[in-house]
């Protein structure tokens, strides 16, 4: 993701074709939504615990695709981007669902343990780090602007890149709470994807 960064850059100045960001960002995000959503309407084990963290998944990307999408003011995404992101939103969408309903296997007392509350909760916490710094960022801007401003307030006081760090903190609990290889391999993904993108803008 970090070069992929770097190469939307240089696409931006190539003129590549690009796509108006509210759009971008929504089609880029909705397959993680629709996928887990086509799986879990699909016939197969929905027990509680199951529909709760396949529930904390796709209530994650449907802020992404739906509210944040609507809210974005960032500049247009290149396509070549766009295409990528529906690539890998959709193989892990698919991979975490299909974990979840498929290859699972929970105990009768498992809702009770103290590591889905704590993860859950980390995921909560990550989420609403995340929501409330791109509420920071999107106030930097006016309509139309694309010029970067150091934001403040929130964990902004803390942590440079207080949006990478919700998601990541979000993920990391997901990753707690579900305690499976497909969710820890997606917690670690976004740390080396947004965390050197973290350190870049921090730069």
């Amino acid at each position: 993701m970090f070069s992929a960064h770097l190469k939307a850059k240089s696409v931006f100045s190539d003129g590549a074709r690009c796509c108006p960001a509210r759009l971008g960002w929504f089609l880029q995000e909705v397959p993680a939504l629709l996928v887990p959503l086509l799986l879990l309407l699909l016939p197969g084990e929905t027990g509680t615990g199951r529909r709760l963290l396949i529930g904390t998944f796709m209530l994650h990307y449907f802020h992404r695709s739906i509210i944040y999408a609507f809210l974005t003011r960032a500049r247009p995404i290149p396509l070549i981007i766009i295409v990528c992101a529906v690539i890998f939103c959709s193989l892990n969408g698919f991979l975490q669902g299909h974990f979840l309903l498929h290859c699972a296997r929970f105990e009768d007392t498992w809702l009770t343990r103290a590591r889905l509350t704590a993860g859950v909760a980390v995921f909560a916490l990550g989420m609403i780090v995340n929501i409330h710094s791109d509420s920071i960022l999107r106030g930097l801007r006016k309509p139309g602007e694309v010029v970067y401003r150091v934001p403040h307030g929130g964990m902004f006081e803390f942590v440079s890149g207080a949006n990478y760090f919700g998601e990541i903190v979000e993920w990391c609990g997901y990753a707690v709470a579900v305690w499976s290889l497909p969710a820890f391999a997606f917690a670690f993904f976004t740390i080396c994807s947004i965390g050197p993108r973290a350190c870049m803008h921090h730069r």
